[in-house]
């Protein structure tokens, strides 16, 4: 197991995420429980352990080169699967109060069985909802309270805004996970009239190429 985490450790090193002994091994220990649940439940079509890393893990993280989650911040991540990026950002910045909402069962429970396991739930500050956003985004008690909303899918930005955009504080971005450019921009016209609609506005897009990543970022407009 030693070995194991110092080969994370070495990848995560690499892409300028250094680790934690205690990260190294909890990064380790989500791996090893996603694969063994996943011989029972469909939680990820990427059993490979390096490509789990890179993926999943290190796709994760990467919106870190470009923003910051200080230590109280609220956050969202909608339709996280298996934790991402969710989970993987709360091992890396354990400061952050984290609400994740999907709304397979099956996965939800793989998601509170991993919190407990690695002890991310000690300060009551990790949620699991299991029910869809639509639904979750009628409750008041999340209704306008997140520093950050998160989304790794394929939903389009039109699409997602609708119950994206009321979770976010004033001051709150919503971060959507993209890949290719030609994508992006489509979707960012297309999705202008929705967000306009709901007070919001796209406010830049960051990439990380090493990882053939992008993140388009929306901010409340005259917040």
């Amino acid at each position: 197991m030693a070995n194991q985490n110092s080969v994370l450790n070495e990848t995560f090193n690499r892409y300028g995420f250094p680790l934690t002994a205690h990260q190294a091994a909890q990064y380790q220990q989500y791996r090893d429980e996603l694969l063994r649940w996943n011989r029972h439940f469909n939680l990820t079509a990427i059993t490979d352990k390096v490509e789990i890393t890179h993926k999943h893990f290190l796709d994760s993280l990467s919106v870190l080169e470009h923003i910051t989650l200080k230590s109280g911040d609220t956050v969202i991540d909608i339709g996280t699967g298996a934790g991402f990026p969710g989970l993987v950002l709360k091992i890396y910045v354990p400061d952050i109060r984290l609400t994740l909402v999907e709304a397979s069962k099956k996965k939800g429970s793989f998601l509170r069985f991993l919190s407990a396991k690695l002890n991310l739930h000690q300060k009551a500050d990790v949620e699991v909802l299991t029910e869809r956003a639509e639904n979750c985004v009628q409750n008041p008690n999340h209704t306008g309270a997140y520093d950050w909303v998160f989304t790794r899918y394929v939903a389009t930005l039109r699409d997602s805004a609708v119950y994206c955009m009321p979770f976010l504080k004033p001051t709150g971005k919503w971060v959507a996970y993209k890949s290719r450019k030609e994508i992006i921009d489509r979707e960012i016209n297309e999705s202008a009239t929705k967000l306009n609609a709901l007070g919001g506005g796209v406010e830049t897009v960051f990439t990380t190429p090493k990882l053939n990543r992008s993140y388009v970022v929306i901010h409340r407009v005259n917040a």
